[in-house]
């Protein structure tokens, strides 16, 4: 099972944090701080036994590298205050133990910038000479890869399904800007989903031709999205693609059958290949993916349908 960086809800990723935890410093040893009834101090669990509090974090849309990053230094910012400013609170949660380490936890850390701005926090706490803060305090950011990786298998099987992200569909404008600007390709697709679909309507043959280029886009889109955002869960899903690529590249063209059943028979395969790589890929996804990924096939093959003379 991969070690997944991918879309969160919020509230699902504290709950993921919170087994991740469980398993980090026992079942037993880990509090919950709900933010219902007069919480919310700046952290979601601590470990007195550890001395450790931690606050989850999880960037729902798309973003790049330097937004995710300034997303994350205004959420350290503003959680250390509340954790620095409730100071009658949390001496009552954390009584005579003192705290040396804060910790944000993320799906994904990837800046540097983060790090930086972790540093200078923390000397800005201990300067404030808190009584639950202890003199060696650190405030720290851990994303999936500082857990163990057995837990992390563990608590990935136990999420629900993983989705590609919500993304506009292309536009009619959009399509055809695309299909203009691709004539040879499109050409190629119109010839093999002419085996499909027949010559006798031009009407029905566009139509075809304009929802395959459509799922063709909206598979780059998606798949765009996911490289800027779950990069792990990306190269999982193009590792899968590539490598069936280079298989019917290989084997070459089926030598029969009707254009509908290798249609059908290649679409089951791929999604049961993107399923087996990530067992908790929605099936709605995987389906998605797999119909960008045959219109991609062919426009540009190897996938193509007999008879041949026909080319």
């Amino acid at each position: 099972m991969p070690a997944l960086q991918e879309f969160w809800d919020p509230n699902e990723w504290e709950l993921h944090v919170c087994g991740l935890l469980q398993d980090r410093h026992g079942n037993i040893n880990v509090m919950k701080v709900p933010a219902r009834h007069k919480g919310d101090f700046g952290l979601d669990y601590y470990c007195l036994s550890k001395r450790v509090a931690y606050q989850c974090y999880a960037v729902q849309e798309p973003c790049t590298v330097a937004d995710r990053a300034a997303k994350q230094i205004a959420k350290i910012t503003s959680d250390l205050k509340k954790f620095t400013t409730n100071q009658k609170e949390l001496k009552k949660l954390f009584g005579d133990v003192n705290i040396n380490r804060w910790i944000l936890v993320v799906p994904l850390h990837d800046s540097s910038q983060v790090n930086g701005h972790l540093t200078t926090k923390c000397l800005e706490v201990k300067k404030l000479g808190i009584s639950y803060i202890a003199a060696d305090f650190e405030a720290l950011v851990h994303d999936l890869e500082n857990f163990d990786s057995e837990s992390r298998q563990t608590r990935a099987m136990q999420r629900r399904s993983l989705s590609l992200p919500v993304l506009p569909q292309p536009t009619p404008e959009e399509i055809e800007t695309w299909t203009q600007a691709s004539d040879p390709l499109v050409q190629n697709l119109a010839r093999k989903l002419a085996k499909r679909i027949g010559v006798d309507d031009p009407a029905l043959l566009a139509e075809g031709v304009r929802q395959a280029v459509g799922w063709f886009l909206e598979r780059e889109n998606a798949l765009e999205a996911l490289r800027m955002t779950a990069p792990q869960l990306h190269e999982n899903l193009t590792g899968v693609i590539s490598r069936y690529a280079r298989q019917l590249e290989f084997a070459g063209p089926p030598v029969d059958g009707a254009a509908n059943v290798i249609l059908r028979s290649e679409i089951e395969k791929l999604i049961g290949a993107l399923k087996q790589s990530v067992p908790n890929f929605s099936d709605a996804s995987a389906q998605q993916v797999a119909l960008g990924t045959i219109a991609d096939w062919l426009l540009r093959c190897p996938l193509d349908f007999p008879p041949y003379h026909a080319s």
